[in-house]
């Protein structure tokens, strides 16, 4: 079989790189269409999620085909990861039992919201506040709905029930003669078999337990109808199975109390199954209730009670409790406060100070308070609307033990002749740029977020305002009220992470991070596309007062299934551990793994076609003291350009290689002077071998440049150093990118450490990420919008000029000084002496 030539394989590869790049446009655009079916934005049917989850599927697999073709077939495992997903996903579509429907028992780590009819409202709302926010609540495992069926249909109790609910309408009647036949049936030993487990798992996570709360978790229990009171929990239960098992028992008892059957008037004894959700006692300093919206003097406004250790009293209204009323907006001020003597040991009334705020010992810090409200916050957005919170405080630590929605509370709608007077007063700070990624309104104050910022520290409610809309910023997407960025788009990695935390995220405003002012509270509209100086109230109400009439319906909770498996993005970080082909999980995943893998693939196509550069007739003849051998896959140089021989530079079409030559020209940069290198100069260079320098790279020794219209990867040498530069250009601002690879050089390794840092330095200072080790030095540079492109591109050939040799001149840190102003003085045309 003929072996296909070095170009025509690279051109090839190239094209295989590009199919990617356009097929995950095609796929984030499709995720983007169902996220905004899901947050309301139109109306959608079964029909329209399948079509697209069909799609979705054909596209990934092309994706994952395209980059073993560029990686030769190293990859193959996602082909596994994908056939897993599609199963998840064509059981959603055709309305298919979820596989956990069967299972007895589930931990926490693997519930979500959406499972609410097999572990019950309270379990599925605890896991998606533990698996989704990341929030803590105590660690336990639910016995599903198919454990209560398994212990009523075991022992025949369900057709008796029925019987019996034939024979008398009493509440009372019914009740007793239920839990007398509860009370007498045996635990199947597959049940047992369940919670023995579920302990084991527990044990190997925690260690020793302590005690157990074992609580009830209804069907649609903490939904609609809160049954807030109605079920039975036992506290304190022995960690064994038998203590368990008893405690389950009186929680099924509990279904078919007096009261339930009076709350639930005429249910069949089928509806509102029971799961039980086993958990770690949590045994609380001070515990509470909050409320994330009520009214207070005109104002919505979050309300904290809090008393000393179990909430229980609270809540049964026994106890009235410590009251504090904070601010909903960061840094969530308290505005008043009032202490209860019945809710605290020893208690005594607190003297009355300004603003309704008391003196005296409080027991919550402002600490505590501020995340309390940060929690109530996230927690409403999250569970798409004012939320009851049960919390408890054990030491500092916050634990959240049940999240209810405030079916009380309805957020009146303004006026609109109220809108229109607050936004006639209202100081417009950024109108009409860049583009809705997640409609909504919100205030707070603005945040500036650099690269590197630790997300640990961005205050929830803040508005993030960012250069680039990259997915490093995903943490940041849970916290912040709002996004707004420089660069980006609508339809890419990090706009689908704002969806899926519903934040409200306004893209490619090009100017937002220069014209927002760090702390300024402002509010936004991003349907309007609009920035108003400070809070404008009735926005915000407005934004309150929504609700998404359809969010019940079949086909959102479908939909919502379907994008568990599609949207979210755990593998955001290339350089972590994790980023491998078994831990996709979604095919969000899959595509941002074969994005980051086929760029890398790409960056070394060059060793597959060595034989061919070397080999290569055209080299360019530019004004620069270096022969650069040229490879055209296609585009790169013009039609006419010769065959071999001399390429002139205004042959050249290659869009990056042409901003990076226009810098590379500048003959300002090239140092023509003799170097003045030391004696310790020169015996470093002779105990480094040039293979030490550049690796086992067999084009080593020339230079060369691979060229596309809208790419170059080129390698130069450099006497005794190394660089590698790769661009690539798209009509999508996500897909720009350029690599840049720095390492060796002549001089003492002090000299090399210290050419390194000022490149770095500069790198840095041109929205490079920078990774330094020793001499290697590895930065890239994404989301450049086009000019932007350009003029990086001509910074990094200045760059690369000026660097040429510069290590043996710097011999102490003002020399890197003087090197790095001097620099800055030569790419603004104004030389300093």
């Amino acid at each position: 079989m003929k072996q296909q030539p070095a170009t025509a394989r690279l051109s090839d590869l190239f094209l295989h790189f590009k199919k990617i790049l356009k097929n995950n446009t095609a796929i984030l655009g499709l995720i983007a269409e169902l996220e905004r079916a899901l947050g309301g934005e139109f109306i959608y049917d079964r029909a329209f999620i399948n079509q697209t989850a069909k799609e979705l599927i054909r596209l990934v697999r092309e994706v994952i085909y395209s980059v073993n073709i560029l990686s030769d077939n190293r990859y193959i495992a996602l082909y596994d990861r994908l056939d897993a997903i599609v199963g998840s996903i064509t059981s959603i579509a055709l309305d298919e039992p979820d596989p956990a429907e069967r299972r007895l028992f589930l931990p926490t780590v693997e519930i979500h919201r959406d499972l609410d009819y097999i572990v019950g409202g309270k379990s599925a709302v605890l896991g998606e506040i533990a698996n989704h926010l990341g929030l803590p609540v105590p660690e336990g495992f639910v016995l599903t709905t198919a454990s209560y069926f398994t212990f009523l249909n075991k022992n025949d109790l369900l057709q008796i029930i029925y019987t019996i609910f034939a024979e008398t309408t009493d509440p009372r009647q019914r009740e007793d003669r239920i839990s007398g036949l509860i009370a007498m049936a045996p635990f199947p030993a597959v049940l047992r078999k369940a919670v023995s487990e579920g302990l084991a798992g527990l044990r190997k996570k925690r260690g020793k337990l302590q005690a157990l709360a074992v609580r009830s978790s209804a069907v649609g229990e903490d939904g609609l109808r809160s049954f807030a009171g109605q079920f039975g929990s036992e506290l304190t239960v022995a960690p064994n199975v038998d203590a368990v098992l008893a405690a389950c028992r009186k929680v099924i008892a509990a279904r078919f109390s007096e009261r339930v059957l009076d709350y639930t008037e005429d249910c069949s004894p089928r509806d509102i199954p029971m799961a039980i959700l086993i958990q770690e006692m949590v045994t609380p300093r001070v515990s509470g209730i909050m409320q994330s919206h009520v009214p207070w003097h005109g104002s919505m406004r979050i309300l904290v009670t809090a008393v000393d250790g179990l909430a229980a009293r609270l809540a049964d209204g026994s106890l009235t409790g410590h009251r504090f009323v904070l601010e909903r907006q960061h840094p969530f001020q308290l505005v008043e406060s009032e202490f209860s003597a019945d809710s605290q040991e020893g208690g005594h009334a607190h003297e009355a100070g300004e603003k309704g705020l008391r003196r005296g010992s409080s027991p919550l810090s402002p600490a505590i308070l501020r995340q309390l409200a940060e929690f109530a916050v996230l927690l409403e957005k999250t569970l798409d609307g004012p939320q009851e919170i049960e919390w408890a405080c054990v030491g500092e630590e916050i634990t959240i033990l049940q999240s209810r929605p405030l079916t009380s509370m309805v957020v009146p709608v303004p006026l609109p002749a109220e809108i229109a007077d607050d936004l006639r007063q209202a100081t417009v700070l950024l109108q009409g740029r860049g583009h809705a990624a997640q409609i909504g309104i919100a205030s707070g104050p603005v945040i500036l977020v650099a690269p590197g910022d630790d997300p640990a520290y961005f205050p929830v409610g803040g508005v993030a305002v960012v250069r680039e809309a990259s997915p490093q910023f995903s943490p940041i997407a849970r916290k912040a009220a709002v996004v707004i960025t420089d660069v980006g788009s609508p339809a890419g990695h990090f706009a689908s992470i704002c969806r899926e935390y519903r934040t409200p995220a306004l893209f490619g405003t090009k100017i937002a991070t220069r014209l927002l002012r760090m702390g300024t509270e402002v509010t936004v509209d991003v349907e309007e596309r609009t920035v108003y100086a400070g809070l404008v109230p009735s926005l915000v109400r407005l934004a309150a007062a929504h609700q998404d009439p359809y969010i019940l319906s079949e086909e959102t909770v479908t939909l919502r299934r379907l994008l568990r498996q599609v949207a979210p993005l755990a593998l955001s970080d290339p350089t972590a551990a994790n980023f491998t082909p078994e831990n996709c999980r979604t095919l969000h995943d899959i595509i941002r793994f074969c994005h980051e893998k086929a760029v890398t693939s790409l960056i070394d196509m060059q060793a597959l076609g060595v034989a061919e550069l070397h080999r290569s007739p055209r080299t360019l003849a530019a004004a620069i003291p270096l022969r650069i051998r040229l490879l055209d896959l296609g585009g790169g140089l013009a039609a006419d350009a010769p065959p071999h021989g001399d390429i002139t530079p205004d042959l050249v079409q290659s869009r990056p290689f042409v901003a990076l030559l226009k810098g590379l020209c500048k003959g300002s940069g090239w140092e023509r002077e003799p170097v003045p290198f030391s004696m310790k100069d020169l015996f470093s260079s002779m105990t480094r071998p040039l293979s030490n320098l550049i690796g086992d790279e067999p084009y080593q020794g020339d230079n060369f440049a691979i060229l596309a219209d809208s790419y170059c990867n080129v390698s130069l040498r450099l006497g005794y150093h190394f660089n590698v530069i790769d661009a690539h250009f798209s009509k999508r601002v996500e897909e720009n990118s350029i690599y840049f690879r720095f390492v060796g050089g002549f001089a003492s390794e002090e000299k090399r450490l210290r050419r390194v840092d000022l490149i770095a330095s500069i790198l840095t200072g041109l929205h490079f990420r920078v990774e330094q080790n020793g001499d290697l030095l590895v930065a890239k540079a994404n989301m450049l919008e086009s000019r932007e492109m350009e003029r990086t591109l001509g910074r990094i050939g200045e760059l690369v000029s000026f660097t040429r040799q510069l290590d043996v001149r710097l011999v102490d840190e003002s020399a890197v000084e003087r090197a790095f102003e001097r620099f800055l003085a030569l790419v603004v045309g104004k030389e300093k002496r």
